[in-house]
C-alpha cells in the first residue's frame, strides 16, 4: 500500500508544497451505514427522532444532524417519546430492552463488526473461558460488550495493556476478544503475554479490517512526508491512534478537528505534508482540511478513499 501524492500550488515563502493523501481515509463501513440509516430515518418518520448519546464520534457530524431535526440525549430518561437511534458502536441488551418498556421505537445502527464483538465474546464465555476484553476504559463499545456478557449471566474483564494482564490471576483456559478500533500490536502484545501462564488460549482478533487499513495507511503515509494533520473527532479513540502511529515515525503529528485548527507555523518549510483522517471523519472535512493547506482549493488530482468494506460480518 502506498499513500497517494496529489499536486499543491500552494507556496510557504519560497518552499513548494505537496500534499500526499493516505491511500485510505475517513468513513469507514460502519460509520457510513449508521449516518445513512438515520438520515433516512428523520427524511421517513414523522416526530421527534433522538439518537442515544452520539451515534458516530464526530462533532461536526453530529452538528449537521442537529440542524437537519436529529436529536442528541445523553441517557433514555432525556427521550420522552418518538424513535430512539442507538450507537454504531452499540449497545448493551438490558438498554435495547428498557428503550422498548417506555415505548419507544429503535432504529439500531450498530456497526455488523461490532456485533461481531458482541456474538463472539458470548460463545467464548458459554464454551467455559474466562474472558478478557481488550479495549479502552469507558468507552461505547465496550460497554456494549461487557454488558451483552452480563446479560447471559458472564463475567469479563477489560485489559488495556500487557501490564494490566501481569496482575490479573489468570485460569488455564483463557478466551480473548478486542474492541474493533485498537492497535494490532497491542492486541497481539497481550494475546503473547496471556499465553505465558494459560495453556489453552482462544484470541478472536476482532478488530476491524477498516481499521486495519487505517492503519496501515497512516504508517505508508507518514514515512513519505515531512508532517501529518490527522483529521477526526477528539473523542475518536481510532483517530487518537492514527496521529500516534504517524509519530511514532518520527514526524511531527497533529490532530484536529477542523481546518481552522491548522496552524502556520506547523508548516514554515515544509515541502511534503501528510493528511489523514479517522473513520468517523466526513469526506467534506478532510477537503476542507486539505483547502485549508492548500490556498482553498482542493489540489487538481484529489481522490479520497475509504477503506475497504468488502468482507463484512454477518449481522
Amino acid at each position: 500500500m502506498t499513500a497517494q501524492a496529489v499536486t499543491s500550488e500552494r507556496m510557504s515563502g519560497c518552499v513548494p508544497r505537496r500534499i500526499v493523501l493516505a491511500q485510505v481515509a475517513g468513513f469507514c463501513f460502519g460509520v457510513q451505514r449508521a449516518v445513512e440509516i438515520t438520515e433516512a430515518a428523520r427524511r421517513q418518520r414523522a416526530g421527534r427522532l433522538t439518537t442515544l448519546g452520539p451515534i458516530i464520534h464526530n462533532d461536526q457530524v453530529i452538528s449537521r444532524m442537529q440542524a437537519a431535526g436529529i436529536e442528541v440525549a445523553p441517557d433514555l430518561e432525556a427521550i420522552p417519546d418518538g424513535t430512539v437511534v442507538l450507537s454504531a458502536h452499540g449497545v448493551s441488551p438490558d438498554v435495547v430492552a428498557k428503550a422498548k418498556s417506555n415505548g419507544l421505537d429503535i432504529v439500531d445502527v450498530t456497526c455488523p463488526f461490532v456485533t461481531k464483538v458482541h456474538r463472539t465474546a458470548k460463545q467464548l464465555y458459554e464454551q467455559g473461558y474466562q474472558l478478557l476484553l481488550v479495549g479502552d476504559p469507558g468507552h461505547t463499545e465496550v460497554k456494549g460488550v461487557v454488558g451483552a456478557v452480563e446479560a447471559i449471566g458472564g463475567t469479563v474483564t477489560l485489559v488495556s495493556t500487557p501490564e494490566q494482564v501481569r496482575a490479573l490471576s489468570l485460569g488455564k483456559k483463557v478466551g480473548l476478544v478486542c474492541q474493533t478500533t485498537q492497535r494490532g500490536d497491542n492486541w497481539a502484545a497481550i494475546v503473547g503475554e496471556v499465553s505465558r501462564v494459560a495453556t489453552e488460549v482462544r484470541a478472536i482478533n476482532t478488530i476491524c479490517n477498516a481499521t486495519d487499513e487505517l492503519q496501515e495507511a497512516a504508517v505508508m503515509l507518514a514515512r513519505q512526508v515531512q508532517v501529518a494533520i490527522v483529521v477526526g473527532g477528539r473523542k475518536s479513540a481510532n483517530t487518537r491512534r492514527l496521529r500516534q502511529l504517524c509519530a511514532d515515525q518520527g514526524i511531527p503529528a497533529y490532530h484536529i478537528e477542523t481546518p481552522e485548527e491548522v496552524e502556520e507555523r506547523w508548516l514554515d518549510g515544509v515541502e511534503v505534508i501528510g493528511i489523514t483522517a479517522g473513520a468517523s471523519t466526513p469526506d467534506w472535512l478532510i477537503e476542507d482540511v486539505a483547502r485549508r493547506i492548500n490556498g482553498g482549493v482542493l489540489p487538481s488530482d484529489w481522490r479520497l478513499r475509504h477503506p475497504d468494506e468488502k468482507t463484512l460480518p454477518p449481522v
